[in-house]
């Protein structure tokens, strides 16, 4: 049996090290890559851009619908729902950040309570805006129903997992 001279050895010995060392980086790469929980300036800042984008949605579908004076005395109520909403997940939202601060994990069963609690409260907010939508909606046109459907899309919840 023949053993590799030195400069062979150093070779190998060379890649080993090098293919440790790759080995290691990606490891640390994905460990690094780990999603850090937002903070409460990026939540603020979300929030913000939530609400500037909400703004120029509403503006935008008002404009888009090219409402008559007898249908803009109902856009008020309609947006003022849209906006009682939105102020309501935001405040879920900082709830949510402030139980995640606690650092205190729910049981099983506190999930599924505070699961359920968010389903009501979405429904009850939805509820409320299809309330204030229908006057709105019964005044449109065909046309402008056709419109209001697409315009409301962003509205909708957002299924998250």
């Amino acid at each position: 049996m023949s053993y590799p001279t030195f400069p062979a050895y150093k070779k190998h010995t060379i890649a080993l090290a090098a293919v440790i060392a790759l080995a290691g980086a990606g490891l640390a790469d994905v460990a690094s890559a780990a999603p850090a929980r937002p903070t409460l300036e990026q939540i603020q800042r979300v929030l913000l851009r939530r609400s500037l984008l909400l703004d120029a949605h509403l503006a935008g579908m008002k404009a888009a619908l090219a409402l008559t004076d007898v249908q803009s005395s109902k856009w008020p109520a309609f947006e003022a729902s849209v906006r009682e909403a939105a102020a309501a997940k935001a405040a879920r939202w900082r709830t949510a950040r402030q139980r995640m601060d606690a650092a205190i994990a729910p049981s099983a069963l506190e999930r599924l309570s505070l699961m359920a609690d968010h389903l009501e409260n979405n429904a009850a907010e939805l509820r409320k805006v299809v309330d204030a939508a229908q006057p709105l909606f019964d005044s449109l046109t065909e046309t402008q129903k056709a419109a209001f459907g697409p315009l409301m899309r962003d509205f909708r919840p957002k299924r998250q997992l």
